[in-house]
């Protein structure tokens, strides 16, 4: 059944990643207001 992990593993990575991207655009649309969040 490594299979499974491996499909969850990846599915996580990826999550993270999407997670990630959406942070640092949040983060660099702040900074570009001026705001300090």
């Amino acid at each position: 059944m490594w299979y499974f992990a491996w499909i969850l593993g990846t599915l996580l990575a990826c999550s993270f990643g999407v997670i990630a991207a959406l942070a640092l655009e949040r983060a660099e649309e702040a900074a570009a207001k001026g705001d300090k969040a």
